[in-house]
């Protein structure tokens, strides 16, 4: 029994929530004691009226009388009761019009009812405003003429208090977007410049200058954004944005690495060797290499292992993402989990992720692909507990194949993500 009391006291306070109520108003003035309203109650779109009657059988004309009265030319025993559908409620000089009703029939059909019975209906009228705790119940005009007599009241007390609602900020969005160009390698700032791009409107640009503490900001409206940063001595980087879907005021940090140009030197000529004279041979004692035991070294698992192609450089061949999209796929963890190896066990090792694309699309396109691909592996690792500051990204799109794209095989070997190890 516990149990189920407690389920209708659940359900009846979920009925009223949201509601305001107010039992057995107050009221200053009514046409008739026949009728009384027990209780008013506000819910979102209706103010809800419940009234009770009961025939009292007294038939002066102008004091409680049933409403309305019955049909002069039609001598019955009991009188019948209605709505006025062109019933209203006042309020602070506004106007709420009647919805509908129940358990009472509109004019100009009727109800009949007996002397002593009670009645009880229920009439649906227009919200009253928050903050409207006064108002009249106007259902037509009495005069000493006609045959029907019209239930008034007059200032009805009740709970209707104002309500805070919630404002939205109005005006356009703004978006800071700050951060530092710093040295990769030294991680130390760098004074140049910084322009970004409106990726959906490549000739929308603008630029900032970045002082020798290399910090900078943009406020810009949401949109996606391609940032080129540039230095004397520096490779110039990219990176990218999209703040397209951005609702409302946020701040945005993003730092930007470059390298520094590596300075081609041109080899010295060898100097011109001068003829030696001849000098005894000596004999020199073979010593033999000892072995190394290989028992004590665990190598990784070959599938997991990123690919070397060069003395720094290595390719993720089991990293995949569907096509024209950035997203990894759950095959890729595997391998990126032998890079994260990698990074974990050499603390002081930075790499820059490098993306690709096959030829296949814009160019412009294929640019931003390869980036997103790039930082999304970036991310990923940084998840997993490496710092960022260790972490690089770049996107090539098509521009640097490795395979011919006039085949299916070659472009699938263009579509790729590698790794440069800048410093172990």
């Amino acid at each position: 029994m516990k149990r189920i009391f407690l389920l209708i006291f659940i359900l009846c306070n979920i009925q009223s929530f949201g509601q305001t109520i107010t039992h057995t108003p107050e009221i200053d003035d009514q046409v008739t004691y026949d009728t009384d309203i027990e209780k008013v109650e506000l819910r979102d779109e209706f103010t809800i009226i419940y009234f009770s009657y009961q025939y009292s059988n007294r038939r002066s004309q102008n004091y409680n009388l049933p409403i309305p009265l019955p049909n002069p030319r039609q001598q019955t025993s009991t009188a019948t009761i209605s709505i006025n559908p062109k019933s209203y409620l006042n309020g602070n000089g506004k106007r709420f019009k009647y919805i509908r009703s129940t358990g009472i029939p509109e004019l100009p059909d009727s109800k009949p009812v007996s002397p002593g019975q009670a009645y009880r209906f229920t009439v649906y009228y227009e919200r009253l405003d928050p903050g409207i705790e006064l108002f009249n119940l106007i259902e037509g005009k009495n005069s000493p003429e006609q045959t029907l007599q019209f239930w008034n009241f007059y200032g009805v007390h009740i709970k209707n208090p104002l309500r805070k609602i919630p404002t939205t900020p109005t005006g356009p969005v703004t978006l800071t977007i700050k951060g530092k160009i710093l040295d990769a390698k030294t991680q130390k700032p760098v004074k140049g410049k910084i322009i970004y791009q409106f990726d959906k409107n490549a000739a929308k640009t603008g630029s900032a200058l970045v002082s020798a503490t290399g910090d900078f900001s943009f406020a810009l409206s949401p949109d996606a954004y391609t940032f080129t940063a540039s230095a004397n001595g520096y490779d110039s980087e990219q990176a990218s944005l999209d703040l397209s879907k951005i609702k409302r005021n946020q701040q945005f940090t993003q730092n930007i690495y470059l390298n520094p140009v590596v300075q081609k030197t041109t080899p010295r000529p060898a100097p011109k060797e001068t003829p030696k004279k001849d000098l005894p041979k000596i004999e020199v004692p073979k010593v033999e290499t000892p072995a190394i035991d290989s028992t004590s070294i665990v190598a990784p698992k070959e599938e997991a292992a990123p690919v070397k192609i060069e003395e720094n450089k290595f390719r993720l061949d089991k990293v995949y993402f569907n096509i024209g999209e950035s997203g990894l796929l759950s095959e890729s963890f595997e391998q990126l989990n032998g890079l994260l190896k990698m990074m974990k066990d050499s603390p002081t090792m930075n790499i820059i992720i490098e993306g690709h694309t096959d030829n296949i699309g814009d160019p412009e396109q294929n640019k931003r692909l390869s980036l997103e691909r790039a930082f999304n592996v970036r991310e990923y690792l940084i998840k997993k507990g490496i710092a960022g500051k260790r972490i690089q990204f770049k996107g090539y799109g098509d521009t640097k194949p490795i395979a011919d794209n006039n085949s299916e095989e070659g472009k699938k070997l263009n579509r790729r993500v590698e790794f440069v190890i800048l410093n172990p």
